[in-house]
């Protein structure tokens, strides 16, 4: 009885493989070849950015890459017909992974207005990714690469317009290459596409970052409804030609690195180019801390309550504690060094011991429970785990707060209300 590998018949299947797929498992097969410690190794550093796959990578013309910055926030001058080749390599690209015409515009275009507005640099290292995922092609498929200097006739009627539409005239009169200028012709037909994107790119680069900057990922599907609640809360349209969150906010942006959507993130808020829905989530904890930010607001709310005396005389190295590690993450542009992924935003990882935070968690997730309101911190799942180790704690904590509340109620009388022992030694923390 012969093997596997001797049949015959099952080497001649194995043999007929698309070449297109052999290109992609070849590079995934390369993998194996790294050392041990090589850039695809698990890595708790990185292990949430993730990877993208060929298909998805940006794509630049070799002949603009001189023109991408080597400092974040620089903006990129690019006149239209430059912008319009970087759309038409990346819109092949799309096309490629079997998106629709206008989903591979909408990607071909965002991309190319973020790199017009300096999220992208030009190095690797700068952007601090482990695998660079920007091309760099000298022409792209089934067209020559796109002269830019042009013929005689068409670099004077270029020099001379005046506005884009006279700079697409040039092109479309004296050009020669006959692939761009159907492109153009084609791109002509999506300019409710082209305008959106002017209008919406910062937007949707800003809720990318914040949800990475919370959950340490670009998309799962699990943040399908972190991404849908952001951007309804904006009250910016979502018309069917905008692609999935997941085409946005990881295939189409992925390249740029997450160094470049924290730097743009704050430049935008501080000079009020951002939605007040990312404004006000701008402080939102780092991934990795979120049980101190999240324990630490529930425990201060417990300072207006009549226990919170013998609370603090209870708890009171870890509550002080628990502050002041809480309020080093205030700084919402320089908390980002707490976040697992800090060396993906150029940082070195900074640590906060979570022992206060554990300790206190049943406290806090007791009060919680012991709200009869469905405040949004009731929402927060950062205290579940470490509380459902002493769900005795939890109970007993709600039960008193219930308990006392509803003394109040039916006294009437606060003073009456509360045992003796709490009533002249409530202390504040300072």
């Amino acid at each position: 009885m012969t093997s596997n590998l001797e049949d015959t018949s099952l080497l001649a299947t194995l043999a007929d493989v698309d070449p297109s797929t052999v290109t992609n498992a070849l590079e995934k097969l390369q993998m194996l070849a790294e050392p041990i410690n090589g850039p695809n190794s698990f890595n708790l550093e990185t292990a949430a950015y993730g990877y993208i796959t060929r298909e998805e990578r940006l794509v630049i013309p070799l002949s603009l890459k001189d023109k991408i910055p080597t400092n974040i926030g620089d903006a990129v001058n690019l006149n239209i017909i430059e912008l319009s080749s970087i759309m038409m390599y990346n819109y092949l690209r799309m096309k490629k992974r079997s998106l629709t015409d206008d989903h591979a515009v909408f990607i071909a275009a965002y991309r190319a207005r973020l790199i017009q507005l300096g999220y992208l640099l030009r190095n690797k290292e700068d952007r601090h990714v482990t695998v660079d995922e920007v091309d760099y092609p000298r022409q792209a498929k089934n067209h020559h690469q796109i002269d830019y200097a042009g013929s005689p006739d068409y670099k004077k009627a270029f020099d001379e317009a005046d506005s884009d539409a006279e700079q697409y005239a040039a092109m479309m009169t004296y050009g020669s290459d006959d692939h761009f200028k159907k492109f153009l012709g084609f791109l002509t037909q999506k300019t409710d596409i082209t305008t959106y994107i002017t209008m919406a790119s910062t937007q949707l680069a800003a809720s990318t970052y914040l949800v990475f900057r919370q959950m340490g990922h670009h998309y799962k599907s699990e943040l399908e409804g972190k991404y849908n609640v952001l951007w309804k809360a904006t009250t910016l349209e979502r018309p069917n030609f905008v692609p999935s969150n997941s085409e946005i906010h990881r295939s189409a942006i992925h390249s740029f690195g997450v160094y470049s959507l924290h730097e743009m993130f704050f430049r935008n808020n501080d000079g009020g180019l951002l939605s007040e829905t990312y404004t006000e989530r701008s402080d939102v904890t780092p991934c990795g801390v979120a049980v101190i930010k999240t324990c630490w607001a529930s425990i201060s709310l417990m300072q207006s309550l009549p226990i919170w005396g013998s609370l603090y005389r209870a708890y009171k190295e870890q509550i002080d504690a628990l502050k002041e590690q809480a309020s080093k993450l205030n700084d919402a542009r320089g908390a980002i060094k707490y976040h697992k992924n800090a060396r993906l935003f150029g940082q070195t990882r900074a640590y906060l011991d979570p022992a206060a935070a554990y300790a206190l968690s049943p406290v806090a997730k007791g009060f919680l429970e012991s709200m009869s309101v469905e405040a949004d911190i009731k929402k927060q799942k950062a205290l579940d785990k470490r509380a459902s180790q002493n769900p005795v704690a939890v109970a007993m904590i709600a039960n008193v707060i219930i308990g006392i509340m509803d003394r109040i109620t039916t006294s009437g009388d606060l003073a009456r209300a509360l045992p003796s022992s709490e009533q002249p030694q409530v202390e504040e923390v300072k």
